[in-house]
């Protein structure tokens, strides 16, 4: 099973993708933009400011790092997915370059986008906590968790969006639960196309949690 985990920083994700592959066995895929950093020296994202070519080619370097870790295992919990990677390119790349350079990007993540068979969004409900590489600016969180709700709505089928409420414990418990479910209906998903569900994606955070039908 192909899980990616989705939200703004600070929300809980790294954490919860940790305790996810634990319980499943499942092997993580842990956040790209922390690996590619650290190949281009980067201690702190705001070094990415005022350089552009470094920023544009950090993103494209995240996006592909991200498709090769999650093709490479092919089943895995990943710490952010390319529905993030989409989300930060519109927030950083998008005005700064040209139209065939965005519609590129998003095409790529469009694509991947289709792979999942389970997308975890985690909205902010927790505080934001400085871990020393990504800003604690809260209106950046929400603005980020707005575009990524957007992005969400956009490439991904409403019936694979399932929303993680509340503490560590019970996000684990309704990850899981969902999980051991559609692994349940695997066999019968496999063979019979699944229509879908009309999903709502309403107001600041909630996706619809209703199941999808095979």
């Amino acid at each position: 099973m192909r899980i990616g985990l989705s939200g703004a920083q600070g929300v809980g994700k790294t954490t919860l993708a940790g305790a996810l592959a634990r319980e499943t066995g499942l092997p993580l895929v842990e956040e790209q933009a922390r690996v590619v950093a650290r190949e281009l020296g980067l201690d702190h994202l705001r070094k990415l400011k005022g350089r552009p070519q470094l920023s544009r080619s950090f993103q494209w370097k995240c996006l592909k790092a991200q498709i090769r870790a999650e093709d490479e295992l092919g089943r895995f919990i990943a710490d952010r997915t390319v529905i993030d990677n989409a989300a930060y390119w519109l927030k950083w790349r998008s005005g700064r370059s040209t139209s065939r350079a965005n519609v590129d990007y998003y095409r790529e993540c469009e694509r991947h986008a289709q792979t999942y068979d389970l997308m975890l969004y985690v909205p902010p409900e927790i505080p934001l906590v400085s871990n020393g590489f990504r800003t604690v600016n809260t209106d950046y969180q929400a603005e980020m968790d707005w575009l990524i709700r957007t992005v969400l709505r956009g490439l991904v089928p409403p019936g694979k969006i399932f929303t993680l409420r509340g503490g560590l414990e019970e996000r684990l418990s309704l990850a899981l639960g969902r999980i051991r479910e559609l692994e349940k209906r695997g066999d019968r998903c496999r063979s019979t196309p699944s229509p879908g569900l009309p999903g709502e994606f309403p107001g600041t955070t909630r996706i619809d949690n209703r199941p999808d039908l095979c």
